[in-house]
């Protein structure tokens, strides 16, 4: 089943991958990130998903991120994503609203998802 998504939820979303785009690049990553028109272009597919954050390091994919709303946290499409992402040779990130954040770790728990790192923002 997939949410329909409210603009009050887009909103969110691009403040999320935004968020942690910043994060990555304050750590010196080379980052390319999907729904924003970042300068650096849009991440690659990885098994058919674009995820919406990817940050290299030495000029190779190192992590690949994703941003989920508190309404978007329990849908098939985000669970097949997190499966691909968790499942490549890369570090799987995961951003959400502070609000939603243990949910976010119980559904990921439930789903059998490995995450690297958790980020929250409060919003």
């Amino acid at each position: 089943m997939s949410t329909r998504i409210t603009e009050r939820s887009q909103q969110t979303h691009t403040a999320l991958i935004r968020a942690l785009v910043s994060k990555y690049e304050e750590q010196g990553y080379y980052v390319k990130a999907d729904h924003i028109g970042h300068p650096h272009g849009r991440p690659p597919e990885i098994n058919g998903h674009i995820p919406d954050i990817a940050a290299y390091s030495d000029n190779s994919l190192y992590i690949i991120a994703e941003a989920e709303t508190c309404d978007t946290i329990t849908d098939s499409d985000t669970r097949e994503q997190w499966e691909t992402f968790s499942r490549s040779s890369y570090l799987f990130d995961l951003i959400v609203p502070k609000s939603c954040l243990e949910e976010a770790k119980q559904q990921a728990s439930i789903w059998g998802i490995s995450v690297n790192q958790w980020w929250c923002l409060d919003i």
